[in-house]
Parts: structure tokens; C-alpha cells; sequence
């Protein structure tokens, strides 16, 4: 029989590496159908770059590293569907696909590729694009906004620039980009935005990120088919909330800044899709539980003191480099609970006997 050591915990779920991107494709999907609903097919566009460039960036490093391809592996797909609802649908092609790239050759392969990635490749690659590219990353249009398909950033008019007709009678059209309200929470500021319109996701901001009721429904279904285990995003949100409650960053109060502080930037669909990525989430549940508070904790630290506007990434980049030792410490402290029940049992049976 031959044996393959490998690190504690040594824990494995029914569900399947297919059966989980699977289940994440299909709900990506629908969220990528509702960007399209709001943005046009520019948003479908976004969407195609990242997912082509993941994809060939991976089987790329596949083949120089002397493997044979696994059309079974849809890890590069889910990374670039996640780099591009993430991002507004104005954006770059060469910046969603310069994200996409770093995401898979600099994040993922070099530390073994599928499976051994400490840092989740779609949030590092999406850091990328927002430390290089600010402007571009944190810049929206309104939903229902007419987008051209090709078209560029304008720094100096702050707007998405295209253009229409042939020549001469060529027109230049300038759509206005606008702040997500987790801007104007930064300034310690209300955001004028109503509420039920942003459950409904008409709003500025990440094009798979605004429609909350839908990002909400994706998290109740990843749960059920026990794609995500309840405890990360349970806690990780619930601590946010917490904070949000105990500190908010407006002044109308607690409850108001709980509602504006969920739905705005990619604090909700991060909880859903990027922290629940089992590579770079601990192992056990009783992990899961400290490590979804610990991510929740630093994600509002950030936001209340980072530098961006959104700044979920980074804090879920910092959450990821805990992992090892929370894995550790937790199979540690549930090896100490062990022995401490057995050693009860023991003295039972004796004073039985």
C-alpha cells in the first residue's frame, strides 16, 4: 500500500472539486446574466477576458511544468469570472486580463498550482488591478447606463468614452462613472442611496456585486448543497455586522450603518464567493467559525482605516496567511478536547468496575 504524508488535518468532505466548481460556475452565471441585464453586453465582454486569459494562463503553466491538461479542472474559470464581477463593467480589457494573468501565474502555479495556493489567486489578482489601476477599479457607471462595447477610461472627465457611427459622421459619447457608496462611508458621510434599491442592486458598483437579494439567494443555495460550510460566511458577516453596529462610520447610527455597510463594495459578495474558497480556508469547522470572525474583523479594520475604498481584498489576502496556524492550533486544542474526554470516560469505567 502506498502512503502520502501530508500535513494535519487529515479531514475529507463528500463533496467533490467538480461538484463545488460546478455549483460556483452556475451561480457566477446567473450573477453574470443580471450584470448583463444592468450593463448590456459589455459586462458578458468583462467576463469573457478574464475567463479566456485564466484559462490559457493555466494550461500555459500546465504544460511547462510537464503535466497533462484536466478539462475536469474549472478552477481558472472561477477565477476569472470572480476577477470580472468584481470589477465595474467600464473597465479595461488589458486590466481585467492583466488581473486574470498575475492571478494564475503569480498566485496560483508557482506554488503548485490547483489545490496549493495559499493565497486565493481571483482576490490576489484583483488587488493587483486596484493597487495599479485605482481609478479604473474603483469608478462605476449607473446600472441601465448605455455602454459601448469598445471604449476607454477618461482620467481627466472621470467617464467611459466611446464612440459611435463611422466616418466622418463619428460620435463621441462620454458616460459618467460614479462612486460605490462604500466611498462616501469612508467620509464618514451618508449615502443618498435608497435601500430597497440597492437590495434590487441599481446602484454604482462591481457589476456582480450590487444585486443583493441575488448574491443573498446564492449564499442560502451554496449552503444547502454544502458547497460552502455555514460557518465562514455566518461569521465572517455577523462580525462585520457587530462591528458595523458598535462603530459606525456614519452618523445616523448603528442600524443604518449596518444595512449600508453589507451592501456596498464587495463586503457581501466576498463573504459569499471569495472567503469560502476551501484551498484557503481552514479545515475544520471550529477553524471555520475563528477564522470567518477573524477575516470579518480585519475586513472592517480596513475599511475604517485602509487606504481604498474597498479594501476587501487585502484583508481577506491577510486573513489567507493565518490559515496554517489557525489550522494548527485548532488541531491541537480539538487533540487536547480528545484526551480529556477519554481520560473522563476512563474514570468512569473504573469507578464503574
Amino acid at each position: 500500500m502506498k502512503l502520502k504524508q501530508a500535513a494535519a488535518p487529515h479531514i475529507r468532505f463528500q463533496e467533490s472539486n467538480i461538484t463545488i466548481m460546478s455549483d460556483t460556475i452556475l451561480l457566477l452565471a446567473v450573477l453574470a446574466g443580471m450584470a448583463c441585464f444592468f450593463y448590456g453586453t459589455r459586462a458578458l465582454a468583462v467576463c469573457g477576458m478574464a475567463v479566456i486569459s485564466a484559462i490559457l494562463a493555466d494550461a500555459v503553466c500546465v504544460l511547462l511544468r510537464g503535466r497533462k491538461l484536466n478539462p475536469r479542472d474549472l478552477s481558472p474559470v472561477v477565477t476569472g469570472m470572480l476577477i470580472a464581477l468584481a470589477m465595474p463593467a467600464t473597465i479595461s480589457f488589458k486590466i481585467v486580463g492583466a488581473a486574470a494573468l498575475f492571478a494564475i501565474l503569480i498566485a496560483k502555479h508557482p506554488f503548485g498550482g490547483t489545490g496549493h495556493n495559499p493565497f486565493n489567486p481571483a482576490v490576489a489578482g484583483f488587488s493587483f488591478a486596484a493597487i495599479c489601476w485605482p481609478q479604473q477599479v474603483f469608478s462605476y457607471p449607473m446600472p441601465f447606463e448605455k455602454i459601448g462595447m469598445m471604449g476607454q477610461f477618461s482620467d481627466r472627465l472621470q467617464s467611459y468614452v466611446y464612440t459611435i457611427g463611422t466616418a466622418p459622421s463619428v460620435q463621441e459619447i462620454a458616460v459618467k462613472l460614479y462612486q460605490n457608496p462604500v466611498s462616501v462611508l469612508r467620509a464618514h458621510a451618508l449615502p443618498s442611496n435608497d435601500l430597497f434599491e440597492m437590495l434590487l442592486g441599481n446602484f454604482p458598483g462591481p457589476m456582480g456585486a450590487t444585486n443583493i437579494l441575488v448574491i443573498l439567494t446564492c449564499l442560502g443555495y451554496l449552503i444547502f448543497r454544502n458547497t460552502v460550510r455555514w460557518q465562514l460566511p455566518v461569521s465572517y458577516l455577523l462580525s462585520c455586522m457587530g462591528i458595523a453596529y458598535l462603530f459606525p462610520r456614519t452618523f445616523a447610527g448603528g442600524t443604518l450603518s449596518v444595512f449600508y455597510e453589507m451592501m456596498s463594495g464587495l463586503l457581501l459578495f466576498g463573504g459569499v464567493f471569495l472567503l469560502t474558497d476551501p484551498v484557503t480556508s481552514p479545515k475544520r469547522e471550529s477553524a471555520m467559525l475563528f477564522y470567518g470572525a477573524f477575516a470579518g474583523i480585519i475586513t472592517m479594520l480596513f475599511r475604517h482605516h485602509g487606504f481604498y475604498d474597498e479594501s476587501l481584498s487585502f484583508a481577506i489576502l491577510f486573513a489567507n496567511a493565518f490559515v496554517p496556524a489557525i489550522d494548527h492550533y485548532d488541531e491541537m486544542l480539538c487533540r487536547l478536547v480528545r484526551r480529556k474526554h477519554l481520560e473522563l470516560r476512563k474514570a468512569k469505567d473504573s469507578q464503574g468496575a
